[in-house]
């Protein structure tokens, strides 16, 4: 007899452990070989003995009426729902001339959530410090630029003047400002490009999963903050559309972690005329994506200028750094030469499409893809700030 035991939940990039317990059922010591079967995207990790031992059957030595338990670490390769299967035994016979195969029938289903942690790692910075100081669900205060008036200070040295109460200055003869407190229980959509270009793999994963890890690190803030998160989405044609509803991150990994991208084309006037007519109330409309193809961009930012009428667009555009590598690097052959030609072409084709986005009104987050999380948390929590929405 056999049983596994395998987390729920784990995390892009993470290791989780699986333990199999093993029962001898018999008087008697038992010798056996035990595997079982993953999913493509799970990769067992070498153990003491190798990973071979447990692709090839782990040896396993069971007492008489006894348990073993064993145990492998493993990687998920992608994000979504890996399955995990059946356990195969290899039981020696008594005087060990022949072997009875069994297989436990079980299934196992592992979520694999957006990683976060794996992508901090190793990384600092403002944003991070400012935007996550405060966290659970409980009331905080962001100075910044907001409607809400919270209280009356002296002038320090780099305050905006605008903030500047004359009323209160004249009376106390020297120069007050007003603070305010950041908005809140605002709307946010985050409108997930799952075409062609968030495919590409970046530094061993899609650039999507960097979109979607950012994604839930905002939604971890917007808790503080009382914001309310809707979700959108798309490629060629809307894959998945929610309501704002206050924000709630184990409900939206759920969600990310089933995030499919496809090579196609995405289908920008669809999936932002979709959002203007679904989110009606004025929202900070985060779209995480990336522009190359001179077609598809005009689209998207004839789209996006569109709906800055009604919300606020923020697009956050990943970029290749590979591709800016290729771009750089000197020629020595004539492939070299090509390769950097049609290089160059493409990073100014998408300078020229991230200049006119910020020239019609949409802001802009130009970002390597480990520093998504980071750039786009500072852009939401300077929004806040701002008052911009």
């Amino acid at each position: 007899m056999a049983s596994r035991r395998a987390p729920r939940i784990a995390a892009l990039g993470e290791v989780t452990e699986v333990t199999i317990d093993v029962v001898n059922p018999t008087r008697r010591a038992l010798s056996l070989r035990l595997t079982d079967d993953l999913d493509p995207c799970l990769r067992r990790l070498p153990g003491p003995d190798g990973n071979e031992e447990w692709e090839m059957g782990l040896r396993v030595n069971l007492p008489p009426a006894g348990t073993v338990r064993c145990r492998y670490e493993a990687r998920p390769r992608t994000r979504g729902f890996l399955a995990l299967g059946a356990i195969h035994l290899r039981t020696q016979s008594p005087w060990g001339f022949a072997w009875r195969r069994s297989t436990v029938e079980t299934a196992d289903t592992l979520q694999v959530q957006p990683g976060i942690r794996s992508l901090l790692r190793d990384r600092s910075g403002h944003a991070l410090r400012r935007g996550l100081r405060t966290a659970g669900s409980r009331r905080s205060r962001q100075w910044g630029d907001g409607r809400e008036f919270e209280s009356l200070r002296d002038y320090a040295e780099g305050d905006d003047p605008r903030i500047i109460d004359w009323k209160a200055s004249a009376k106390r003869r020297r120069f007050v400002v007003r603070n305010y407190e950041a908005e809140r229980s605002q709307n946010v959509v985050l409108a997930i490009d799952a075409g062609r270009h968030m495919r590409e793999r970046l530094e061993d994963r899609e650039r999507v999963d960097f979109a979607l890890a950012a994604g839930m690190l905002l939604a971890g803030r917007a808790q503080s903050f009382g914001d309310r998160i809707g979700t959108m989405v798309f490629d060629d044609r809307i894959r998945h559309v929610s309501a704002p509803r206050r924000a709630d991150p184990p409900a939206l990994a759920r969600i990310f972690a089933g995030v499919e991208t496809r090579p196609v084309e995405p289908n920008y006037p669809l999936a932002l005329a979709t959002l203007a007519r679904t989110f009606r109330k004025r929202s900070l409309v985060i779209l995480f994506c990336d522009v190359i193809d001179d077609v598809v961009s005009k689209a998207l930012v004839t789209s996006l200028a569109r709906i800055g009428r009604a919300h606020l667009p923020l697009a956050v555009a990943i970029r290749n750094p590979a591709l800016e590598a290729v771009a750089t690097h000197p020629a020595s052959t004539p492939t070299e030469a090509f390769h950097r030609a049609a290089a160059e072409e493409l990073v100014q084709a998408r300078a020229m499409t991230l200049k006119v986005m910020r020239q019609s009104g949409i802001l802009v987050v130009d970002t390597p893809p480990g520093d998504a999380l980071v750039r786009t948390l500072d852009k939401y929590v300077e929004i806040k700030e701002r008052g911009l929405l």
